[in-house]
């Protein structure tokens, strides 16, 4: 697994997210985490990219390959006082920040089969990042 940290210095990219589900999603910020990872049960290459804008707002993109097969993924994320505005490329949606994180907490433990403390993990990851 390859992580890099990247700085408040970073340059603002002006950047069009991929994505195979959706319209690609334009996003202009700072690149605030990169990282490339391979399962070498599946043969399956993941590279994820978080941004963050000045306003607060986050994008992230994650690239699936296996073989010459590949899916391209992008959200935009705004936070707000009690909801998130959610952007896949097709849909926008308000969620409750409580409901979205346990629905992250779902995605991340349907895939790593992970234990019931992702949920808290996410939290502090979030609060950490603040």
């Amino acid at each position: 697994m390859a992580v890099k940290k990247f700085t408040g210095k970073d340059p603002v990219l002006d950047v069009s997210l991929p994505n195979d589900f959706g319209k690609d999603v334009p996003f202009s910020g700072h690149l605030v985490g990169e990282e490339m990872y391979f399962n070498d049960d599946t043969g399956m290459l993941t590279m994820e990219k978080l941004y963050k804008s000045a306003p607060g707002s986050y994008a992230y993109s994650i690239i699936s390959a296996i073989g010459h097969a590949r899916e391209r993924r992008a959200y935009s994320v705004t936070p707000g006082k009690e909801t998130c505005r959610v952007n896949n490329g097709t849909l926008e949606l308000d969620l409750d920040t409580d409901l979205l994180l346990e629905l992250l907490t779902q995605a991340i433990e349907s895939e790593r089969s992970a234990s019931s403390t992702v949920y808290e993990h996410v939290r502090r990851k979030l609060a950490v990042n603040e």
